[in-house]
């Protein structure tokens, strides 16, 4: 049986050494080092199912994992990149499932249960179709 050493760490290379860190236009830091990796189709397809569960991109998403995993914290790392945009008609649906909610809350304070549930269930019916959109997804 033929045991292959076990290598040596690497050195820092100078993208991850001392000195200035690659900035955006604005000013703020940015993910200077870009690591690609092989996978399946099927760890893909699950990885972005996973991400846009929890309204992540893919990317943000394994990083997420990977920083729990090595316990290290890093709010550079943790920061989504390109946000997941969700279309125009669930925003105006989500907004006015918002506005439901308030009417629902001004009705508890009021002691006005009819209205309650009847703000309770506007939005409910608001949101319920655009959660099983996106767990079909």
């Amino acid at each position: 049986m033929n045991a292959k050493p076990i290598a040596a760490p690497m050195p820092p290379t100078a993208a991850s050494g001392p000195g200035p860190r690659p900035t955006s236009r604005s000013g703020r830091p940015t993910l200077d080092i870009r690591f690609v990796t092989r996978m399946s189709r099927d760890l893909a397809d699950a990885v972005a199912v996973a991400a846009r569960r929890d309204g992540l991109t893919a990317g943000a998403w394994v990083r997420r994992l990977l920083l729990e995993r090595v316990a290290l914290r890093s709010d550079l790392d943790a920061r989504s990149g390109r946000p997941v945009h969700l279309p125009n008609e669930e925003v105006t649906a989500i907004s006015a499932a918002v506005r439901e909610l308030a009417s629902v809350n001004a009705a508890i304070t009021l002691k006005d249960g009819p209205a309650a549930r009847g703000g309770l269930d506007r939005a409910r019916g608001l949101l319920i179709p655009i959660l099983m959109r996106h767990t079909s997804r």
